[in-house]
């Protein structure tokens, strides 16, 4: 359950380095359509494809029955068509919205953004988990006060690492205090979880999961600024910081391919299963999964105009 709670801090820290590096910038609102929101459009249009040749490709029914164009171009326009891309539309609404965003931030006081933070952390956080120890959420605050266009995780992260990074860098005591605070808060959501789970009697995701994210800019603050503190100012071997740098470039395509990986590995990870314990064998089938995704991206971006797209 710890693991669980902590992995939903993937989405809250890439919008975090997102505020960080786009942010302070000045671009026209051209420029920002040209260089970011078509280039995501023609990354939307082009995996989703890839992903729906595949799963026509692997259906037992066979490709000629069940591939269609119109169907692919439903299915783009309307649904995921794996559940990861979730997150390409998502992004790609940051990414429109992003002119309004920089604005925004560029011009909001020291207190104002003590004022957004604090907001979230109460509508999000604080306020849902009391409303669900006093009345299991029969009661709640009236759905008419609604302020989730300023409290939502493509405003509030962004904004994050933004504020952050042109701080100066926290000290080590700082940051010890913030990993406490931060496994209070992974120990606070996992009883909150098994709280929920022994009332609704349950164990899907969809229903006891809902506690995760509500905590969990605490612990995502305090990795974003370890990981500056550790390697912002860092030297490394040439051959380990190439590495690093060529991992860090492959990243969004591994997202883009990583479950046809997965898909393709499974009977890898099946054999570890009945290797190893169930734990040890999900990690390793993880790790050999991303190995082999970013073997495919690193050649892939070889290929011109890929490059540039993932």
């Amino acid at each position: 359950m710890g693991c669980s709670a902590l992995t939903v801090m993937n989405i809250p820290l890439f919008y975090m380095i997102s505020g960080s590096l786009l942010m302070g910038k000045e671009e026209p609102l051209g420029t920002v359509w040209k260089k970011r929101v078509l280039r995501y459009v023609l990354v939307i249009l082009i995996f989703t494809f890839v992903q729906y040749l595949y799963l026509c490709f692997t259906s037992e029914d066979g490709f000629l029955e069940t591939f269609s164009v119109w169907d692919w171009f439903v299915t783009m326009l309307t649904e995921n068509i794996i559940v990861p891309y979730w997150f390409l539309y998502e992004y790609l609404g940051f990414l429109v919205m992003l002119p309004l965003y920089r604005r925004m931030l560029q011009n909001m006081k020291e207190e104002e953004f003590h004022y957004l933070f604090l907001l979230y952390i109460f509508f999000t956080g604080a306020l849902p988990i009391l409303e669900y120890l006093l009345t299991k959420w029969h009661t709640i605050l009236n759905i008419s006060f609604n302020i989730a266009y300023i409290t939502g995780d493509l405003l509030v992260y962004p904004a994050l690492g933004y504020y952050l990074i042109r701080k100066p860098k926290p000290s080590w005591k700082q940051l010890a205090v913030l990993w406490v605070l931060s496994a209070l808060c992974v120990v606070y959501t996992c009883l909150m979880t098994q709280y929920k789970i022994d009332y609704v009697h349950q164990l899907s995701e969809a229903r006891v999961g809902t506690f995760f994210k509500m905590l969990i800019c605490v612990p995502a603050v305090t990795v974003f600024l370890t990981f500056r503190k550790l390697f912002e100012d860092a030297h490394f071997h040439p051959g380990v910081e190439k590495l690093f740098l060529s991992m860090g470039s492959c990243v969004f395509g591994i997202y883009l391919l990583e479950q046809i990986g997965r898909n393709t590995m499974y009977p890898v990870g099946m054999v570890l299963v009945d290797h190893l314990p169930n734990f040890v064998a999900a990690v390793l089938y993880c790790i050999l999964v991303l190995l082999a995704t970013y073997l495919v991206v690193f050649v892939l971006k070889k290929i011109p105009g890929l490059k540039k797209l993932i």
